[in-house]
């Protein structure tokens, strides 16, 4: 296709987001795609009603129509009249909008001028081919002399009247194939786009060129020094802060005179002015955090920008856009815009690093999605599940109930869902609905493109019956319990039942929120068996009474649930063969969706990598095997294998990475073994860097083993029990080495006396089967090819 971007040139010219939007979209489609595109601007001055009135009449007149596609993004370029029109809104006049306001003018203008009268009859017609003489009229008006200054004050109530006729031609349902937005701020605000749209919201990402993660040395913050982006206000904060450590602000605005008279003879804070990509690469990555105050922002590229380089943004609760990707306590904080509870927050990042870190690396994995190549690709594209509801196009939407929260992922069940879902969003609009620990915060809001978390503490009484149930088994069951303890967290039930009223399907992942589902509808129910639960929790709960009655629940929930969904999601296709053998279930309805990985955000260590790293640790006489695990009883069942292993093998040494190490830090273990607990990114990619083997000596379990697809992917040579492969299309010597666990110490020491030509033969291949079958975008793409098969 032959492509034009039409924008408008701001008068003065100057750079901003809008500028940086268009060049990265024309080069990603010139380079990336077999499209090609052109841009297309037009000066467009608006100091007044007359620039204004101008600049939509030279955009309305543009032929483009040796195009094949136009796309627009921002008023007046929309006027463009041509049959393939796609609108990808960055925002309206928004003086004449949802900040008019804020003017103290009239919404409505009246006069008693016939001309005027008989133009506001004109636009209650909104018709296109009444533009020539709308135009032709609004000029003779203007060449009036004696003419009241209310008629063409700007911004004011005529010239409000005027754009909003103009914006309803441009951007008529009629004119327009395709609505999107570059955030759901600004897809939500009022009169931005036609009533009963359909509005795709597609993140941009950073112009940028690379992201890189420095040391935690001071704030920084980048932005247009002017009264909208509020940067006084962080000054003001500043005066609060009691922490000695530096405040970067850079950019250029007409409030920089006033920002540094405010701030005075602080020589913390430290005006930078223009500042080039290169150092704004540096500047983000030695941060600490990035404070970010704009008010109703329409998107916020400062936010993704600072997440890709793994610091957590302060950010208010009125910033707009920024509360997308902002999760109190997760990715950063949002607080009132006042600077004493900035100053509050600026005071805890610079005390709690370790815990800031966190927070940055979970940002950096929400927006790591976010890229021009997916930016691109959606906007050009139409999603392939669009019914039809009242006569516009809407995209289906997927409640999912979950006994655990999903973002950000830490263990291997909020990786898979997490994961999963996210690349399931560009087909579907995806809602979970979570139940998490009495102490934790209420949460709502975007955790991916398109993806939404709406978080419910449990009620004290719910977690004190829980308590006492689990004081009788001796082991974690806030999963098993939920079908009976559910009701006493009405406000669960409250949210699942609003999230329902919205969706088209409902999944319930795991069988133990199906009762709170049927309670609410009968709208069509699918359901993801991540483990065949019965025959799990029958090897974790202990025989006794009360473990016996919960078993029975389980058996009964879960046949329950398969019985009633229309579509069984299982992880491998034993576990389908074993609900068919235990329930009887139909195996027709049964579709395979196996545990995956996000290959893009998992670093390959080549051999030679992994030498030099441990060379400069002084490691490169050593032999480490890594497992990784979190607090699951086959993975506490595997590390027990491993201390019997580590007294066989007093010269390897054994890392073991995750929450199942919480079990076994304070028993008398071998001096041969690292228990390094729950760590984050960063430091699981050093010891991925520096590790000579992964190991994983499960036993027992249902599902496929996640950590053996991150082994892959990083490059590590794996030992593996025939449990640990189930289900994941593994060969003994082509992918990895299969044996017992009690002979995992022979298995080792082959490895160690293998030739690199063997061990990279079985990385590659490992990699290889990784890339093309476990990746999580290629499971989710396989999974809709099966759902339209099924349907």
């Amino acid at each position: 296709m032959q492509i034009a971007i039409v924008a408008p040139s701001p008068v003065p010219f100057c750079i901003g987001g809008a500028e940086k939007l268009w060049w990265g979209l024309q080069e990603e489609i010139n380079q990336n795609t077999p499209h090609q595109a052109e841009l297309i601007k037009l000066p467009s001055p608006e100091r007044n009603f007359a620039d204004l009135i101008g600049s939509y009449w030279q955009f309305s007149r543009l032929d483009l129509s040796h195009f094949d596609l136009v796309i627009s993004g921002k008023y007046p370029s929309w006027m463009v009249d041509h049959p393939n029109h796609i609108c990808y809104m960055l925002h309206r006049l928004r003086g004449l909008y949802d900040t008019y306001h804020f003017t103290g003018f009239p919404e409505q203008f009246n006069s008693n001028q016939t001309e005027i009268q008989r133009l506001q009859k004109q636009f209650k017609r909104s018709k296109r081919s009444d533009l020539v003489e709308v135009f032709a009229q609004l000029e003779k008006l203007r060449s009036q002399q004696n003419l009241p200054t209310e008629v063409t004050q700007f911004p004011g109530a005529f010239s409000r009247e005027i754009i909003h006729y103009f914006d309803g031609i441009g951007l008529d349902p009629k004119a327009i194939r395709k609505y999107a937005a570059i955030s759901h701020n600004v897809a939500n605000r009022q009169d931005y786009f036609p009533k009963g749209s359909s509005i795709d919201v597609i993140y941009p990402p950073s112009s940028l060129r690379r992201f890189e993660q420095g040391e935690s040395e001071y704030f920084f913050t980048i932005s247009r020094l002017d009264s909208a982006k509020r940067v006084r206000l962080l000054v003001e904060a500043m005066r609060f802060v009691q922490s000695n450590v530096q405040l970067k602000i850079a950019g250029i605005g007409p409030d920089k005179s006033l920002l540094k008279e405010l701030a005075g003879d602080d020589d913390r804070i430290e005006f930078l002015g223009f500042v080039n990509d290169e150092d704004v690469i540096q500047l983000y990555a030695n941060a600490i955090a990035v404070p970010y105050l704009p008010y109703d922002e329409d998107y916020g590229l400062v936010v993704i920008e600072a997440m890709m380089s793994g610091k957590p943004v302060l950010t208010t609760i009125d910033a707009g856009g920024p509360n997308e990707f902002v999760i109190n306590g997760e990715t950063g904080y949002s607080v009132s815009p006042e600077p004493a509870a900035l100053a509050e927050r600026l005071d805890y990042f610079y005390q709690h690093r370790a815990e800031t870190k966190q927070m940055g690396l979970a940002g950096r994995k929400l927006v790591e999605t976010i890229t021009w190549e997916s930016t691109v690709a959606r906007l050009l594209s139409e999603p392939p599940t669009k019914p039809m509801v009242n006569g516009t196009q809407k995209r289906q939407k997927i409640t999912i109930a979950v006994t655990f929260s999903v973002f950000p992922p830490r263990g291997g069940g909020q990786s898979r869902v997490f994961h999963l879902y996210k690349h399931l969003a560009n087909y579907f609009d995806i809602e979970f609905v979570s139940i998490t620990g009495f102490d934790q915060v209420p949460f709502e809001g975007e955790i991916a493109e398109n993806v939404r978390e709406i978080r419910i503490p449990k009620s004290t009484k719910h977690q004190q019956q829980e308590q006492e149930i689990e004081k009788e088994v001796r082991v974690p069951i806030t999963d098993v319990v939920m079908p009976d303890l559910v009701w006493l967290t009405p406000e669960y039930i409250e949210a699942l039942k609003t999230s329902i009223e919205s969706s088209d399907i409902v999944i319930a992942c795991h069988p133990y929120l199906y009762p709170a589902i049927r309670s609410i509808t009968n709208k069509p129910l699918w359901y993801e068996a991540q483990d065949v639960e019965i025959d799990l929790k029958s090897k974790i709960l202990p025989d006794n009474s009360t473990s016996r009655k919960i078993l029975d629940s389980i058996r009964k929930v879960e046949i329950e649930c398969c019985d009633a969904s229309r579509l069984i999601m299982t992880c491998s296709r034993n576990d389908a063969d074993l609900l068919n053998k235990i329930y009887g279930i139909d195996l027709k309805k049964t579709i395979e969706v196996p545990n995956g990985v996000d290959t893009e955000a998992i670093r390959f260590i080549s051999q030679e990598k992994r030498r030099s790293t441990k060379s400069k640790l002084g490691l490169e006489n050593s032999f480490t095997a890594f497992f990784l695990g979190s607090w699951h009883e086959p993975n506490l069942k595997a590390v027990e294998s491993i201390l019997k292993m580590a007294d066989a093998l007093p010269d390897v040494n054994f890392l073991i990475v995750g929450s199942v190490g919480w079990a076994f830090q304070d028993k008398k273990h071998p001096t041969n073994i690292g228990f390094m607990g729950e760590v984050d990114e960063e430091t699981k990619s050093i010891v991925l860097e520096i590790a000579d083997v992964a190991l994983n000596p499960v036993t027992f379990g249902s599902g496929t083993n996640l950590k053996m697809l991150e082994y892959f992917a990083a490059g590590i040579p794996v030992i593996s029990t025939p449990a640990g492969i189930r289900g994941l299309g593994v060969e003994h010597g082509k992918h990895c080495i299969v044996a017992e666990v009690e002979q995992f110490g022979d298995a080792i020491g082959k490895l160690r006396s293998e030739t690199s030509e063997a061990k990279l033969a079985r990385i590659e291949a490992a990699k290889d089967l990784v890339q093309q079958t476990y990746d999580w975008r290629v499971i989710a793409e396989r999974f809709m090819s099966a759902v339209t098969a099924f349907e």
